[in-house]
């Protein structure tokens, strides 16, 4: 004779409840740096980025939240070249600012990533801004300068990232050679973007003729479009 037991429905939901404690404690912001999704209570200990992420300023790199180490930026090109532009400003100081340009080829192609992949999502209503001016060449400059930002680079080091927003296009009609002009674009003007681990935090992509280029400073991310 096989004997059969039923266990009762009130006593599995008794036993898997038990693995839940109602009182548990921890940072229920979705859009904090510790974000904990089994928390039940808010305990006040959500951490969030500094409004303002500077990844390049002035000829030297930022850092995530300040951390020049564990937040570290570095720039890969995959096509044309890069220079660090040198203006005196006066005579006690120097102007460095980065040129990106099309070198002897017709395309150009970078993005600044971080080292370690951080959660940026409290940016998603930020922007990313940059100042830019174009190049004194006879052969003229880029019309058109390609935008893309958040995601990882390729796991088999290519240039190409694996994960990546749309392109967003801006004109460099009103740039000039002379001075900066402030360029600003709202992170939700990026379709599909990933907030939650960003590797790539900006990507300039243009075509032009040889040896044309443009230049910039001040390349940052700024939360809630905050001044």
């Amino acid at each position: 004779m096989q004997l059969k037991f039923y266990v009762p429905i009130f006593a599995i939901l008794l036993l898997t409840s038990c693995n839940k404690d109602p009182k548990q404690e921890g940072c229920t912001d979705p859009i904090a740096v510790n974000y904990d999704p089994s928390a039940l209570k808010e305990d006040g200990s959500c951490q969030f980025n500094q409004a303002e992420q500077i990844i390049w300023q002035a000829g030297l790199f930022g850092g995530w939240n300040g951390d020049l180490i564990e937040g570290a930026y570095s720039l890969n090109v995959c096509e044309g070249v890069i220079e660090v532009m040198e203006e005196a400003r006066d005579s006690a100081s120097v102007l460095e600012t980065l040129y990106l340009g099309t070198g002897a080829e017709f395309t150009h192609r970078s993005y600044f990533t971080l080292i370690n992949e951080q959660d940026a999502r409290d940016f998603v209503e930020g922007s990313l801004r940059f100042d830019a001016r174009v190049t004194d060449t006879e052969e003229g400059s880029p019309d058109f300068i390609k935008l893309f930002i958040s995601g990882k680079i390729a796991d088999d080091g290519s240039c190409q990232p694996y994960r990546r927003s749309e392109y967003v296009e801006i004109s460099t009609q009103s740039f000039n050679d002379s001075t900066f002009t402030p360029v600003q674009v709202t992170i939700r003007e990026f379709e599909q973007i990933m907030m939650a681990r960003v590797q790539v935090v900006c990507g300039m992509e243009f075509e032009g003729e040889r040896s044309t280029g443009i230049e910039i400073d001040n390349l940052r991310w700024v939360a809630n479009d905050v001044n």
